[in-house]
């Protein structure tokens, strides 16, 4: 959809403003910039972007490779999620039911999660492999990570930590062995990690 000459990339919740590539915010109803808006300032020609489901977020990719993650109240820049990299596709965006987590997916196959109250620590990293994701998606209690790439339609990801556990445990049939431990875990105590 174009308004006022600008390709919108984005829609609050609400359905009553839009995003434009050029960073702008467009009142549907009127074809106006709201006042008192500022929009996203700062970044290049905007080519994917989402808020979080409560309108407190926005996650906005350019055609740098660069993703910010904005206070979509304050139009306050919050991190700078991905400061750069590939441009050969726009990354898909989407954060959880709660706005708890966000995700950006990468050109080479993986999807980065971080979470919106701890934006500058480092993010977990999907791998998925096939391809670019082209859509994603979580599941209402962010149990599981839904992709959808060239390959695959639906692709589910968990995210809960005790199921990753678990499916770890029934694909290698045993944990970590002290040596092993030792060597990823130098700092901590041995624990069992599969078994009874």
């Amino acid at each position: 959809m174009t308004v006022n000459g600008e390709e919108t990339v984005t829609v609050d919740p609400a359905g009553r403003t839009a995003l434009t590539s050029e960073g702008s915010l467009v009142d549907l109803a009127t074809g106006r910039r709201p006042k008192g808006l500022a929009g996203v300032r700062g970044e290049d020609y905007l080519t994917e972007a989402a808020f979080s489901p409560d309108g407190r977020y926005l996650a906005a990719a350019d055609v740098q490779g660069r993703v910010p993650l904005w206070d979509a109240r304050t139009w306050r820049r919050l991190a700078a999620l991905k400061s750069g990299g590939s441009n050969r596709h726009a990354p898909a965006l989407g954060f959880s039911a709660d706005a708890s987590l966000v995700a950006a997916s990468d050109p080479d196959g993986s999807v980065h999660v971080w979470e919106t109250g701890a934006p500058a620590l480092p993010p977990a990293i999907l791998p998925v492999g096939d391809a670019p994701v082209l859509a994603l998606g979580f599941t209402p209690d962010r149990a599981e990570l839904h992709l959808a790439t060239l390959h695959l339609a639906d692709r589910a990801l968990p995210l809960d930590p005790g199921r990753a556990a678990r499916t770890v445990c029934a694909r290698t049939h045993t944990g970590l062995v002290r040596t092993q431990w030792r060597r990823w875990f130098p700092s901590a105590d041995y624990r069992r990690t599969c078994g009874p």
